[in-house]
């Protein structure tokens, strides 16, 4: 609405013009600095002026628009001074006492009567819904947190970066939004119709190959989500931690608490439990190994990473399959502006990256690495793979052998998308990777000796195709299609030679391994809004998998040719409510329909976050979990990938199940938060394989097979099944600042397992069981620098030391442990640019104080008749190592 102007004398404009021309430039300067709004209070003085001509003046000197009746604006004058810190609070001051009130609408002012604003109706639903993205590339970004404060509303985007809420109408709305590594969003929008579509363009924070850091937001790296067990961590900042040559995705998640840290694989150890009971998902695709070189660093390149999902256990019905933990993994789509390229160089290996948009709506983003081992071998890949053992177990009888291995690996990714609309999207996206590894060693022991040589591969490869829709604005359908697998091959010839007196004797031991796994899986998940406070999520899933295992270890020989296939069906509802003032609550289920065991299996689930103030926030979570697919681990294990897959027939392999109950609270005061969490859970359907050595058989024959049929009959090794459980306590302490961030984590937990066939049924200690575990990550960044230091030190983990078996088949092992675990780590890199070229050069400098340290340990026994020779390898940690990168992006 337009007004009729007064006349002014031209006196009285010339004074006010220089004022105005001021004013006006101060404001502009405002709103295009970082923080936009009111450096001071502006105080306008009026003097028997009509209402009408006040506004006009308010509207000129602060550069917005008012929409008013300028004939009823006449009838009102005013004196004084008018003095606030916001336009709203100006006009609150200026229409005092006349039955007006000021409403942003459109973008602009309006003054409305106070009885239009008080009427009152049945109230209507309004329907928001948006898009949150990236500023500079576009992409969209996956959940993001969009929280509306006043309606106490919270939601998360889906994986193309939308949210919808349906919520009472109102004329102005505040929302928040957040995601790591980006700069929080807080803002106010007035709302003119019953459907308003919002997109916020996040900024990235400058943590890498960035020249200026950003000093008013602080460095986050992780998130405790407020649900239970939930952690997000942000891919940008890892190449600013220490790392042995490759920047390690899951290097750094096992700096969290209640995720064990082992230098010798990145597999993930989640409270207690084994890497293959926790579900890798890399954009709808399962990953079945994730290590590459000998356990240094994990198949996953960061580059082409985007987010992250961490859930430690208590996860809901969205997620099956596994029993111990989720690593959801996004990958980015590209930049739908400008292509970019970025990569880098270490003393191990090189990676490339680049994102090609062919249009605003065609990305794709490809990616490579790849050791040079093979060509050129640096220092640090000696040190890497020499291994070095010490003779520590001398004392034993055994014989200690040094591995001397060759070895490189390389991976790849691509992801092409199409972004139809911003409500639709689709993309396929593929990976594959593959290790070599061939080694030569040698061992002895009295007039025993051993020459061993060994050629493994192993590799993952997977592919998948996503559509995801918007279909209105409170329900979403994601489907995926996805193929992935995993291979492992390993051939080993060992020459056993005995010396007695004149007399020499030679054994060749061969050994050939294979196990392949296949996985075809089909998934349709939903989400859908009921009005403000609750949503509802549904989806159906079916997956076939496939295995064969092969062993061929001539006089070793104890299983072999084991192969199978199964389908599992899967369907899941799930209620999100927060009907009650903070708390939300999760309560929902998963049916499992069996092929090979003909059953359903289901699994109840519930979890609630209680939030008390702004400083506190209790959880706690519930469940039952099946998993159908497992790997068996030989009590007799060598070789680099010991254990097999195996799927479960509810007979000879049965079907996994764990009970989980996890308590937990966070406590968050301004730069600090504590999140503490006290777990409890059990595991029924365990497996091991228990050798019996022939040379016990043959000992004493009529104990273990028929007398005279000693050399003729299979050995009497099985498959043996027990439970286990698992109690923990983690702590999780950080601060967070402009240019520090850190946090310390805290893990006491205890991990058993029981076997009737295994010192009479008695708690022996889990693979992964370790004590106490503290680590201690810090980051700082000084202009152009970035410093790092990590201070791991765990309790050492348990290992069997001794093993026989008696002829009630009945195992006795004794145990030990191996020496705790210390380690410092630092590091440092500095940025620069050249031209339009980003460039960070780096330093790590892994043990810094050269502590002695053991990642692993695995023997081998060479039966003979009546006897037997046995080969112990210790796997030892890096000494003092300096590795040296260099990164770009252009």
């Amino acid at each position: 609405m337009k007004s009729k102007t007064e006349t002014k004398s031209k006196s009285y404009q010339r004074r006010n013009k220089f004022l105005q021309l001021i004013s006006l430039f101060l404001i502009l300067f405002l709103l295009l600095s970082p923080s936009t709004g009111f450096a001071q209070s502006p105080a306008f003085n009026f003097s028997n002026t009509t209402l009408s001509d006040a506004l006009k003046q308010v509207s000129k000197i602060l550069n917005i628009q008012v929409a008013f009746d300028s004939n009823a604006m006449s009838k009102h004058q005013i004196s004084g001074t008018f003095q606030g810190q916001t336009p709203e609070e100006i006009f609150a001051e200026l229409l005092k006492n006349t039955g007006y009130v000021a409403e942003k609408r459109f973008g602009n002012y309006l003054i409305i009567p106070v009885s239009v604003e008080k009427i009152t109706t049945t109230p209507t639903l309004c329907r928001i819904s948006g898009l949150v993205t990236d500023l500079k590339s576009g992409e969209q970004l996956p959940y993001a947190s969009v929280y509306l404060p006043n309606q106490n509303s919270i939601r998360t985007t889906s994986l193309n970066g939308t949210f919808a809420f349906r919520i009472p109408e109102v004329q102005s709305l505040r929302i928040a939004v957040q995601y790591l590594g980006y700069q929080p969003i807080d803002s106010t929008f007035a709302i003119t119709d019953s459907t308003a579509v919002l997109t916020f363009r996040m900024k990235q924070k400058n943590m890498e190959l960035a020249p200026v850091v950003i000093r008013k937001s602080t460095l986050k790296m992780i998130d405790q989500n407020k649900e239970t067990s939930h952690s997000t961590i942000n891919p940008v900042g890892f190449v600013n931690l220490p790392n042995m040559g490759e920047t390690d995705i899951f290097r750094t998640i096992q700096m969290l608490p209640g995720i064990g840290y082992t230098e010798g694989s990145s597999a993930l150890n989640i409270r207690g439990g084994t890497p293959d009971q926790n579900l890798v998902l890399f954009d709808g695709f399962t990953l079945y190994n994730l290590d590459h070189f000998f356990g240094t660093f994990s198949s996953i390149n960061p580059n082409v990473v985007k987010d992250i999902q961490i859930y430690k256990g208590g996860f809901d019905s969205r997620y099956g399959e596994r029993l111990s933990g989720i690593i959801d993994i996004t990958g980015k789509t590209g930049n739908k502006y400008n292509p970019k390229i970025y990569g880098g160089m270490n003393l191990i290996s090189g990676n490339l990256t680049a994102e090609i948009p062919f249009s605003e709506k065609l990305t794709l983003v490809v990616g490579g690495r790849r050791s040079y081992a093979d060509i050129y071998s640096s220092y640090l890949v000696n040190a890497m793979l020499e291994n070095q053992v010490e003779d520590v177990n001398s004392s034993s009888g055994n014989s200690i052998v040094k591995l001397k291995p060759g070895f490189y690996f390389y991976d790849y990714n691509a992801k092409l998308t199409f972004s139809k609309s911003e409500q639709e999207k689709m993309s396929i996206s593929v990976y594959g990777g593959k290790d070599f590894l061939a080694s030569t060693g040698a061992g002895s022991i009295k007039q025993t000796f051993s020459n061993t040589s060994t050629d493994a591969n192993w590799g993952n490869y997977g592919f998948s195709y996503s559509w995801i829709k918007q279909w209105k604005e409170g329900f979403f359908s994601n489907l995926e299609v996805g193929y992935s697998g995993y291979q492992n091959q390993y051939t080993e010839q060992t020459e056993v030679t005995t010396k007695k007196g004149k007399n020499t004797t030679t054994t060749l031991f061969d050994t050939y391994e294979e196990n392949k796994l296949n996985d075809f899986s089909a998934s349709l998940k939903n989400e859908f809004a009921l009005g403000l406070k609750n949503t509802v999520d549904f989806g159906f899933q079916t997956k076939y998998n496939e295995y064969t295992y092969l062993k061929d270890a001539g006089t070793d020989a104890y299983y072999s040719d084991i192969a199978n296939s199964s389908w599992l069906y899967s369907t899941f509802l799930q209620l999100n409510t927060q009907m009650v003032k903070n708390l939300t609550v999760k309560l929902g289920g998963r049916i499992n329909g069996y092929n090979l065991s003909g059953k359903l299996y289901y699994e109840p689930r519930f979890s609630a976050n209680y939030r008390i103030g702004e400083l506190i926030n209790l959880k706690f979570a519930t469940g039952k979990y099946y998993q159908f697919l497992s790997k068996v681990a030989p009590t007799q294990s060598y070789g680099y990938n010991r254990d097999f897959w195996v799927i479960a027939d509810d007979d000879k392999h049965p079907v996994l199940s764990s009970n989980h109950f996890i308590g937990g609270t966070t406590f968050t005061y301004k730069r600090f938060s504590l999140d503490a969490e006290f777990y409890y859970k059990t595991i029924d359907g365990l497996q091991l394989f228990l050798y019996i050595p022939p040379f016990q058989r043959n000992v004493s024959p009529g104990g273990f097979v028929p007398p005279g049929q000693a050399k003729r009959v299979q050995l009497p090794s099985k498959f043996i099944t027990g439970t286990g459980s698992a109690t923990g306590l983690d702590l999780l302490l950080k601060y967070e600042s402009t240019h520090y961030t850190g946090w310390i984590s805290y893990s006491h937990s205890k991990a058993i397992r029981n076997f009737t066939e295994i010192n009479h049924n008695e708690d022996i200690p889990a693979p992964f069981d370790k004590t106490h575990e503290f680590k201690w990550t810090n980051l700082f960044t000084f202009g152009k620098w970035n410093f790092s230091g990590m201070w791991i030190y765990s309790t050492g983990q348990s290992y069997v030391k001794n093993q026989t078996v008696d002829n009630t088949l009945t195992a006795m092992f004794t145990y030990d442990r191996l020496s705790d675990f210390k380690r410092v780590d630092l590091a440092a890199n500095y940025n620069l640019q050249i031209r339009k070229v980003r460039v960070k050069l780096g330093m790590s400098v892994i043990n810094v104080f050269n502590q002695e340290n053991y990642n692993d340990i695995y023997s081998r026994d060479f039966n003979f008749d009546t006897t037997t020779f046995n080969e112990t390898t210790y796997m030892r940690s890096l000494g003092i190592t300096p590795n040296f990168f260099i990164s770009f992006q252009y």
